[in-house]
């Protein structure tokens, strides 16, 4: 059985073993650009630094979804000052423009923006925002997916992101976490207003995405405690998951969403959400969940990654790492696609990816 077969495998409840995709991107990115990538890796490309290390990649074909505006929209960035940059939105409504702080080198491969304002103030740029997500589209390309498909092989089943949930969305890119609470609160009528919009944008989406031959979808929601607690959860999120995974599974499709952070509160409504799987839930000593609460509230789901990032630094002892990887396999197996919750950091030692990878074969045997 190659990785593809298996990752796929274990959506279908098929699967006997486990496959282990770790995220290893940004560790990539930032060891290539400083300089300081292992001898081993020299010359090789992302994917064949997978292949080196022994496991598959989740994201390495996410193609063939274009997203467009059926409507007017110009964008143009100027500089403010040396450490500042404005981006702006043009639109007939009137301008969004967000301001980012400019930290030179600040990702070791690149520089760094940070929002420093929030291109969502007032009710009224809010409803800009919902004029423009009233008029977001998307188009599907088969032939890039199946491109990029190719290029990753037997590899991995491909995976494409689908859109964030406007609730979190809100809070990350365009008001922060604060304000949109404040809206929430002060102007209801129009919040709603811009819900309904993310939803049916993300409806679009979902049945356009049909068009691609792809199998498994994401959504890069980042629910935790203190963006989507309980009660935000289910008058805001759920409906939308539950319309999403009822098109995927009439369509013989997966989809599962991004948690991380910490998430207990909220674990428990995972059951009601119709999700097939969940990205990326971390338990302790990183964050707030134990396995046990997990593997409660995951019953039945397809579970991503649960190995805490923490455990791959210099600091943790190897043999921890390994103890807890079993503990994992023992506890959520086979409807488990091991990998690090979230990513391995910088600093984190790239040989403890590869004796997972070790791990996984000594106890599944060798996968393609």
């Amino acid at each position: 059985m190659t990785r593809k077969e298996l990752n796929l495998a274990i959506f279908e409840g098929k699967a006997n073993s486990v496959l282990w995709q770790p995220r290893l991107e940004t560790w990539i990115l930032y060891h290539r650009a400083k300089g300081s990538l292992p001898e081993k890796f020299s010359g090789l490309t992302n994917l064949e630094i997978y292949d080196k290390l022994g496991c598959s990649i989740r994201y390495g074909a996410h193609a063939g979804l274009m997203y467009y505006y059926d409507c007017y929209v110009e964008t143009f960035e100027r500089k403010v000052d040396e450490n500042h940059i404005e981006f702006v939105m043009r639109t007939e409504k009137g301008d969004l423009k967000t301001v980012y702080q400019v930290v030179p080198g600040g990702m070791g491969y690149g520089d760094n923006c940070r929002i420093v304002e929030f291109p969502v103030k007032t009710v009224e740029d809010l409803k800009i925002l919902t004029y423009l997500m009233n008029h977001r589209n998307s188009a599907a390309v088969p032939e890039l997916f199946k491109e990029a498909a190719n290029r990753v092989g037997k590899r991995a089943e491909p995976t494409v992101f689908l859109t964030s949930t406007g609730f979190t969305d809100l809070i990350k890119v365009y008001a922060g976490l604060l304000n949109t609470y404040y809206l929430l609160s002060d102007y209801p009528s129009e919040f709603e207003e811009y819900i309904e919009a993310c939803n049916e944008r993300d409806m679009r989406v979902a049945k356009e995405v049909l068009k691609l031959p792809c199998r498994i979808f994401n959504l890069g929601d980042h629910t935790t405690n203190e963006f989507t607690p309980p009660p935000i959860l289910k008058k805001y999120v759920i409906p939308r998951w539950k319309k999403i995974s009822q098109l995927m599974s009439k369509n013989n499709r997966f989809v599962h969403s991004h948690w991380d952070g910490n998430s207990r509160l909220i674990l428990p409504y995972l059951k009601e959400s119709g999700l097939h799987g969940v990205e990326a839930l971390t338990p302790v000593p990183m964050c707030d969940m134990t396995l046990e609460e997990i593997k409660e509230a995951t019953e039945g789901m397809v579970v991503l990654d649960l190995v805490p990032a923490i455990f791959f630094l210099p600091s943790f002892p190897l043999k921890e790492l390994l103890s807890f990887t079993e503990k994992v396999i023992d506890m959520f197996a086979p409807r488990l696609i091991l990998g690090v919750s979230d990513e391995i950091s910088p600093p984190g030692e790239i040989e403890r990816i590869e004796a997972i990878s070790e791990l996984i074969e000594k106890r599944f045997g060798l996968v393609e």
